[in-house]
Formats: structure tokens, C-alpha cells, sequence
């Protein structure tokens, strides 16, 4: 018998091929430059530490002369350029400090300006604020005579001044000091103005340190010795 047709072949049994691969973790990415750890925003500005250090000292010093204890005003001016100074150097490894530049050059004017027209002049950081007549009329009544801020005005011309020197002392920080003489006794004056104008019996000076020392004798065993100052202001003596 013969053999029959063979059956058509079938398709290839398909060849397995490579696997996928599998993802692997990526790899770090490159270190970037050093971040700098965050700064304190709440953390206070130099010199807002070193304006406030100094106006307790001024108010520390205001209420120790207040109390009748004295307090060298003329060391708070260079004690605290010195500190500002000091705390510049120290700002400088940090940054900049313009703040604290800026107080170092006020005060450095105000130091200036201070040297400039008269130490001496004793500027009352006490006396009250606002305008004073004084009307002494006998020697118990005569005082040291003070104001901070304001005007301030002595009038002697009531005084019964015995016979020899009679002193009087007045002094105004800002504002205007006038002192009214009485006729017929002598006058030694010596005044003066930080900043503004004097005008004593006739004479006048005005600009910074402004001045006058004059006497005016009346012939008569009695005289008053004026001692008024002024450290921003104006002067005025006058009969």
C-alpha cells in the first residue's frame, strides 16, 4: 500500500529571545556647591543693640545726675564713639556694617561740635521743660537757676542787692534765657551760647561759641557777677 501525502510542516517553534532588562536604582546626583545654614531673621541688627546699650547709659547717667550725683557728661560722648568704633571691627570679619558707620559719623560730629564751642558750658540735662519766671526779690531767694528745655527768664530788677558781689548762676539747654539787671549797681557779666546768639547790655555775638564778658560799674558798692549760659539758644541781658 502505497503511503499517502505528508502533511504540510508547521511553523517553527520560535527561538527565545534576551530577557528585558531590569531597571536598576539611578545613581546620586552630583553634590552641589554647600548650602550655608540658615540664618536667625529674628536675630537683632548690631547697631540697634548698640543704639539701645547707649541710651540706657544716657538714662542711667540722666538718673544718677537727677539724684544729685555727678556724672562726667563730657565722658558719655567719647566713651560711646569708642564702643561704636570697637563694634565696627568687630562687624567688619562678618560683613558690612553701615548702620553702624552711620551713628560712628553722627557722633564724631556731635563730638566735634561739642570741642568746637566750649566744654565748659554745662548744658542742664534737669530744670523741667517749658517757660519760668524767676522774681527774686532778697539774696535768700537766689537759687542756681535751670532749665532743660524751654525758655527761662530771671528778673532781678526787684532784687535788693547788698552791698559787695552777688552771684547768679543760670543756665538753659535749649531755648532762650533772659535776665533783667536792676540801675544803680554794677554788673560783671560772662555769657555765652553753644549754638545761637548773645546780647549783653548793647553787644552782640552770634555763630557757635558766641560770647561776651563785659562789666559795667555803676560806681556803687554793689555789684552782681552774671554767670548764664545757654547751650543751643539765645542770651539776653539787659536793664
Amino acid at each position: 500500500m502505497s503511503a499517502g501525502p505528508s502533511p504540510p510542516p508547521g511553523p517553527e517553534p520560535a527561538v527565545p529571545g534576551p530577557e528585558p532588562a531590569v531597571p536598576g536604582p539611578e545613581p546620586p546626583p552630583p553634590p552641589g556647591p554647600e548650602q550655608a545654614p540658615p540664618t536667625d531673621r529674628h536675630a537683632p541688627a548690631a547697631a540697634t543693640v548698640l543704639v539701645g546699650a547707649l541710651l540706657v547709659l544716657v538714662g542711667i547717667g540722666w538718673l544718677l545726675d537727677a539724684a544729685g550725683i555727678g556724672v562726667p557728661w563730657r565722658a558719655i560722648l567719647p566713651a560711646s564713639l569708642i564702643a561704636v568704633g570697637l563694634a565696627c571691627v568687630a562687624g567688619a570679619f562678618r560683613g558690612r556694617q553701615h548702620a553702624l558707620m552711620v551713628v560712628g559719623v553722627v557722633l564724631t560730629v556731635v563730638l566735634s561740635l561739642a570741642v568746637t564751642v566750649d566744654w565748659d558750658l554745662d548744658m542742664p540735662v534737669t530744670g523741667g521743660v517749658g517757660d519760668r519766671t524767676e522774681q527774686p526779690r532778697v539774696p535768700g531767694d537766689l537759687t542756681d537757676y535751670e532749665l532743660a528745655v524751654g525758655n527761662l527768664e530771671v528778673d532781678l530788677r526787684q532784687l535788693q542787692v547788698p552791698p559787695g558781689t552777688t552771684a547768679v548762676d543760670a543756665r538753659v539747654g535749649v531755648g532762650e534765657l533772659v535776665v533783667h539787671v536792676p540801675s544803680g549797681v554794677s554788673v560783671d557779666v560772662s555769657a555765652r551760647s553753644g549754638l545761637g546768639e548773645v546780647q549783653v547790655l548793647g553787644q552782640q555775638e552770634s555763630g557757635f561759641g558766641s560770647r561776651i564778658d563785659t562789666t559795667v560799674d555803676a560806681g556803687r558798692e554793689r555789684t552782681l557777677r552774671l554767670d548764664v549760659r545757654v547751650g543751643l539758644g539765645q542770651v539776653q541781658v539787659d536793664r
